[in-house]
């Protein structure tokens, strides 16, 4: 005894069309998984070469030197107390250095 092959029904969903629609016909239906992957591809966040991310890198560094800055991008009202308060910690240091060298002479 034979067993019969299943065959492929089509249902209410499913609609059968007589010609394959073309490429830009699927790309032009925004549900279609053609359109959906080039929306992806065009959306994900793409790596920067080596050399733009030195251009980065390079243009902030040259911001933080024309604004007087060393190096760093982040200030603040905390970042200006901390170098004020580090300016007079080296302020007495520095003058009790003088002395010393002027006696050495």
């Amino acid at each position: 005894m034979s067993r019969g092959k299943k065959q492929r029904k089509i249902g209410a969903f499913m609609t059968v069309l007589e010609r394959k629609p073309k490429k830009q016909e699927r790309l032009a239906d925004p549900t279609s998984k053609e359109a959906r992957r080039k929306r992806a591809l065009e959306q994900r966040k793409k790596q920067k070469s080596v050399y733009e991310k030195a251009q980065g890198s390079q243009n902030a560094l040259e911001r933080d030197k024309a604004a007087g800055r060393k190096g760093t991008r982040h200030g603040g009202p905390l970042a200006a107390k901390i170098r004020k308060l580090n300016a007079a910690k080296d302020k007495p240091q520095d003058k009790a250095v003088q002395p010393d060298a002027e006696q050495d002479d």
